[in-house]
């Protein structure tokens, strides 16, 4: 690039009459334009060490496993873009790293991390909007979700959007693999798709949907079987947003509601 820039001096140099690019500088080119061509190559010498300094994102997660020995998972969920390489201690790194994901960092009991989840690419998100992607299936709509019972255990998975459903339902399987096998549960009766049962009701600490993180969520665990592989985002998560799905372009907008900021 710096090559260029002096090329295209001398071209202009030339054009004019002058013979050497010397001639430019000191008699031809006014000083605001000496201003104009030292600012000029300052940035092609920036945008030159810019690009030294890239490397794929795909590399430098490679990276980040085998010297820190942390587990990334989600890599299929990623585009492998060029990026700055980081400077930093690992949590640094990775922050700089997904920026532009959705992502879990889990930690044992001393603080060390220990593995990565990368969600999804985030959402296009403007003041309290939110804009994710949906696939459909069947006549209902899925979207990725990661859930905590505690804060510390994580799960990432796909869920249905189900309106009829007053609360997030999950099967019982859930409740250990969430952080809640301690946890304190009521008992309710539910009819469910495949019959009426009595389901455990407990809270999330957290959801993760899109760029948003949900907290409190009231949560019913039901017999496995009765869910099947399906995993049902109610309305006591959905009561908080004001939504609309885009069934052409499969997409799903989520607005917080006033009470909820």
């Amino acid at each position: 690039m710096l090559l260029r820039c002096f090329v295209y001096f001398y071209a202009k140099a030339t054009l004019f009459g002058r013979s050497s690019l010397s001639n430019v500088i000191t008699g031809f080119v006014p000083d605001k334009a000496l201003c104009f061509l030292a600012i000029l190559l300052a940035h092609c010498v920036n945008v030159c060490a810019i690009a030294s300094e890239s490397v794929a994102l795909l590399d430098q997660l490679e990276s980040l496993h085998s010297e820190n020995h942390i587990r990334v998972e989600g890599l299929d969920k990623i585009q492998n873009d060029l990026v700055v390489k980081p400077a930093g201690n690992p949590a640094q790194q990775i922050k700089a790293l997904l920026s532009g994901y959705n992502h879990i960092v889990i930690q044992d009991k001393r603080g060390k991390i220990e593995r990565v989840v990368i969600l999804n690419k985030k959402s296009v998100k403007s003041q309290n909007r939110i804009v994710l992607p949906a696939k459909r299936e069947g006549s209902h709509f899925t979207v990725e979700v990661a859930l905590s019972g505690d804060g510390r255990l994580w799960q990432d998975t796909v869920m249905v959007i189900d309106t009829g459903a007053d609360l997030v339902v999950l099967p019982e399987s859930m409740i250990e693999p969430l952080g809640l096998a301690g946890g304190t549960f009521t008992q309710a009766t539910m009819q469910t798709a495949n019959g009426e049962t009595v389901a455990k009701i407990g809270r999330l600490k957290e959801l993760k949907i899109g760029g948003e993180t949900v907290e409190n969520v009231e949560t019913a665990f039901v017999p496995d079987r009765l869910l099947g592989e399906s995993k049902l985002l109610g309305m006591s998560l959905l009561g908080r947003f004001r939504f609309d799905i885009d069934d052409k372009n499969q997409l799903i907008t989520l607005m917080r509601k006033p009470s909820d900021l």
